[in-house]
């Protein structure tokens, strides 16, 4: 799939993979709940358990599976192109810089940049 699409794709997919593994959580803590200890009654552990630990194993799951299943294509030789996310980079000077999304080609190894920086603000 095209690179633009691809990367679509993944942004969408990610925040419906954090949806569903927060709710698949929370709805397995209420159908275990009668049988559950006091200690995982808490509401904050609660949350943590069941709520940002498979919602964080979805974003996983869902990054497993674009970075290696789903792959875009390359625009240089049509071949398979794979996700790089963003980073910093060390620069001159103990700076540091950004590095786009970046796909990089597996058969004539060309490397595409994006104008995407989703990495946070620099430290």
């Amino acid at each position: 799939m095209p690179i633009r699409l691809h990367l679509g794709l993944l942004f969408l997919i990610n925040i419906l993979f954090l949806l569903a593994g927060f709710m698949l959580g929370m709805s397995t803590h209420e159908a275990l709940a009668p049988d559950l200890p006091a200690v995982l009654q808490d509401k904050f552990v609660r949350f943590i358990l069941f709520g940002m630990l498979p919602a964080a194993l979805g974003v996983l799951l869902a990054g497993v599976i674009f970075r290696f299943l789903i792959t875009g294509l390359c625009p240089k030789c049509g071949g398979r192109a794979v996700y790089h996310a963003s980073r910093y980079e060390k620069a001159a000077f103990g700076g540091r810089s950004k590095v786009p999304i970046t796909y990089h080609c597996h058969q004539c190894g060309h490397v595409h940049r994006t104008n995407v920086f989703p990495t946070g603000p620099q430290l």
